[in-house]
């Protein structure tokens, strides 16, 4: 997997997905999130195997893939990365991430592992947004 992204829209994804993320997980790739190459987007996503986001962002993709890598570590490195592009470069089961002064290489584990992420459907996805809908105006 090879790409780039904006440092701004990453952070902002991990920030998003890192919260369901576990550290005290009884399964060790639940400490982590998955970066996935789609098309032309990025998908970010973690899940507890109760709550699950994916959080999807634009990016340019050289070659597709995906893997997975610790989510505090990478929220917390992504985010103390200055506004600029980001390089995001896989090989075996390691993330390599370039800027134009840094670099740095996190291990991670096999996209296999992760567990699968659930689908809604167009009716699932309406109705939560209605209900989402519906709570923002009763605090209104």
């Amino acid at each position: 997997m090879k790409l780039t992204v904006t440092q701004e829209n990453l952070a902002k994804a991990l920030s998003g997905v890192s919260r369901v993320a576990s550290s005290r997980a009884s399964l060790p790739v639940l400490a982590n999130v998955l970066l996935k190459t789609s098309g032309n987007r990025l998908t970010v996503a973690a899940t507890n195997l109760d709550i699950a986001i994916t959080e999807h962002i634009g990016a340019k993709i050289h070659s597709q893939g995906a893997i997975t890598v610790p989510a505090r570590l990478m929220q917390d490195f992504v985010s103390s990365l200055p506004s600029g592009s980001i390089d995001l470069v896989v090989e075996d089961s390691k993330l390599t991430l370039k800027t134009d002064r840094f670099t740095s290489t996190i291990n991670g584990m096999s996209a296999d592992e992760f567990p699968a992420m659930p689908t809604l459907d167009n009716e699932q996805t309406l109705e939560l947004q209605m209900t989402e809908l519906n709570d923002t105006l009763s605090q209104v």
